[in-house]
């Protein structure tokens, strides 16, 4: 496998990062430049520099004479994480909803369509990424770029639990249903319909993924 050397080590850190969100490779798993350095056909210098990204966005640790390992979450950490991305939702869509317009609300319609299209034949990878344009557009609609900044990078250590909770059993049916009322609140400015189906995505989220990380 090779890269198109303008954006190497993003384009790198991104293949790895979708392979952790796919559970190929899985929290506490060792990342060898050796080994990377093969796959993707390229010199040391953007592996590291790759990882370097992976560890920035919270998705990989170093540890000290050891390695590169992809990170484990305790359950805290996790709760802590989703608990911030969700306070921001909130935020994202406060601000949303008084400065909605019929483009907006087409373009999300438009996400939504294609996302209910993927239930047919289970094509939970198409999904996800629609779910992740969908969720990034009530930060950009916001109009406030502080908020989609710090949402873009908590939401990159979430990505791997979020493949996770969107692969469980009737997740997918559930997702689509509840970014539907979402919607629907938006458009009829109903702040309660719209928090109420946050609240119910959160929590059957984390009651999803408490078995997939440590207690403590």
């Amino acid at each position: 496998m090779s890269f198109d050397n303008a954006t190497l080590s993003q384009r790198i850190s991104e293949a790895i990062a979708i392979r952790v969100s796919e559970g190929k490779l899985k929290p506490g798993d060792r990342l060898l430049e050796i080994e990377l350095t093969k796959e993707f056909g390229t010199s040391r210098a953007p592996i590291r520099e790759a990882l370097f990204i992976l560890e920035r966005d919270g998705i990989v640790e170093r540890v000290p004479r050891k390695g590169v390992f992809v990170k484990k979450r305790t359950k805290k950490e996790l709760f802590d994480l989703y608990e911030v991305v969700y306070r921001l939702l909130e935020i994202a869509l406060t601000k949303l909803m008084t400065l909605y317009t019929d483009e907006q609300s087409q373009q999300l319609e438009g996400i939504i369509v294609q996302m209910e299209e993927t239930l047919k034949e289970k094509e939970i990878k198409k999904c996800f990424s629609l779910l992740e344009e969908l969720q990034l557009k009530f930060f950009v609609f916001s109009n406030n770029e502080v908020l989609s900044d710090l949402y873009m990078k908590i939401n990159s250590q979430l990505i791997p639990f979020r493949y996770i909770s969107l692969s469980h059993p009737t997740s997918m049916e559930r997702s689509v249903a509840e970014y539907n009322e979402i919607l629907k609140g938006l458009k009829d400015k109903d702040l309660t319909r719209i928090f109420t189906s946050l609240k119910r995505k959160e929590e059957r989220a984390l009651s999803i993924l408490e078995k997939y990380v440590d207690a403590e």
